[in-house]
């Protein structure tokens, strides 16, 4: 396995935690009753790059209740390219 590989299999890595981080607190948060609490802010902490990328490639077009959407779109988009490159 090349370094190459490698970078691609971690960025693949990286992508997909962000996935599932993205998709946990969207179900999750209807349940926080305290948005304060170490828990919830973990969520926040870790989407909150992605979803700040979102913004910026939407140029501010998407509605704040719709980021989370189209960060896993973007998501999805880099996991496809990089997955076409690892074959």
């Amino acid at each position: 396995m090349g370094t190459l590989d490698f970078l691609l299999r971690a960025v693949v890595f990286l992508v997909d935690t962000a996935t599932w981080l993205i998709l946990a607190r969207v179900l999750v948060r209807p349940l926080i009753r305290n948005p304060k609490g170490a828990f919830w802010q973990v969520f926040l902490i870790a989407t909150e790059p992605v979803f700040r990328v979102s913004r910026l490639l939407s140029a501010g077009r998407v509605p704040e209740r719709w980021i989370w959407l189209v960060s896993l779109a973007w998501l999805t988009v880099v996991r496809i390219v990089v997955k076409l490159q690892l074959r």
